[in-house]
C-alpha cells in the first residue's frame, strides 16, 4: 500500500528538519556560546551546559577542518571599523558566566592551541562565589592575550525586571570594574537569560552605557558586516551532542528545531 511508504518519507524528513540538514548553509560571523568544560553526569543540571574537554578538542579540530578561523574581538571591531575583511569563515569562541572550569579545563586548550575566546564575566561573582573564577585567574588569562573579557552584568540579573536605573547600575558598574581591573576598554556585553532576559528598553542602554557589541542566545549566524540592528545571534553546542551536531551548528547555526 502507498501509504506504507509515506512512513519512512515521514521519519526521514522529520529527522532532516530536527538536524537543519535541508537548510541551506549560511555565510557570516559565527559566534560559538559555551559555559563549561569539564566532565559531570548526565543527571546534572548543567549538562547541557557542559562540553567535556576531549569533545571541546574533537570541535576545535572539526573548524580547522572546514576552515574556519577562529578570531579575537579586537579583530572584529577593526573590521567592523574600517571595513576590512575578516577570515573567509570567522568564529568567536565565547563563554559565559566565568565558571571556574574554564581557568582549570579550558586556559590549557587555548595556551596549547594559541586559540583566542571571549569570557563574559559576572563581576559580582569574580573571586566570592564558589565556581568562579578569581581576579588573578581573570588577569593571567588576560595577560596571555588569549582571553579577551566582556560583561555579563553585575549580578547575572534578569534586566527586563528591573528599573532603567537598575539596569544602567547593572551594564555601568560592571564594565567599570573590568575596565578599572584589566586596563583595558570593556566593550561586549551578554544578556543574562539570552533573550529571554531582555526586552525592548534594555537593549538601548547596553549602547547608552558604552558597549559596541551585545550578545544574546538567539541561534544563528550572524551576517557580515553586522549592521548592529539585532544582536549578535550565537550558535549552542550543547553537552551530549554529536559531532555531526555541530557540524551543523557551524553551517546553519543550530542543530535542533
Amino acid at each position: 500500500m502507498i501509504w506504507l511508504w509515506l512512513i519512512p518519507l515521514a521519519v526521514l524528513l522529520a529527522a532532516a528538519y530536527r538536524w537543519q540538514f535541508w537548510r541551506i548553509p549560511k555565510k557570516g560571523l559565527l559566534a560559538l556560546m559555551y559555559h563549561h568544560i569539564g566532565t559531570v553526569e548526565q543527571t546534572d543540571g548543567q549538562f547541557p551546559f557542559t562540553v567535556t574537554p576531549q569533545c571541546f578538542e574533537q570541535q576545535l579540530d572539526m573548524l580547522q577542518k572546514h576552515g574556519f578561523t577562529p578570531v579575537g574581538l579586537e579583530e572584529v571591531k577593526e573590521a567592523a571599523r574600517t571595513g576590512r575583511r575578516l577570515p573567509a569563515k570567522p568564529v568567536l569562541l565565547t563563554f559565559d558566566d566565568g565558571h571556574l572550569d574554564n581557568f582549570e579545563n579550558l586556559f590549557p586548550i587555548l595556551k596549547k592551541r594559541n586559540v583566542k575566546v571571549i569570557l563574559f564575566l559576572i563581576t559580582d561573582y569574580i573571586g566570592q562565589k564558589p565556581g568562579y573564577i578569581s581576579w588573578e585567574q581573570v588577569l593571567e588569562m588576560h595577560q596571555s592575550g588569549l582571553v579577551q573579557f566582556g560583561s555579563h552584568t553585575l549580578s547575572h540579573a534578569r534586566l527586563r525586571k528591573l528599573s532603567e536605573e537598575d539596569i544602567l547600575r547593572e551594564l555601568t558598574q560592571s564594565k567599570k570594574v573590568l575596565e578599572e581591573h584589566l586596563g583595558v576598554p570593556c566593550e561586549a556585553f551578554c544578556y543574562p537569560f539570552g533573550s529571554g532576559g531582555f526586552d525592548k528598553r534594555v537593549r538601548p542602554l547596553v549602547f547608552k552605557a558604552g558597549y559596541l557589541f551585545d550578545f544574546s542566545t538567539k541561534p544563528g549566524i550572524n551576517p557580515w558586516p553586522w549592521k548592529a540592528k539585532k544582536t549578535l545571534l550565537r550558535a549552542f553546542p550543547r553537552g551530549g551532542e554529536t559531532l555531526t551536531d555541530f557540524y551543523v551548528q557551524i553551517t546553519r547555526g543550530k542543530s535542533k528545531f
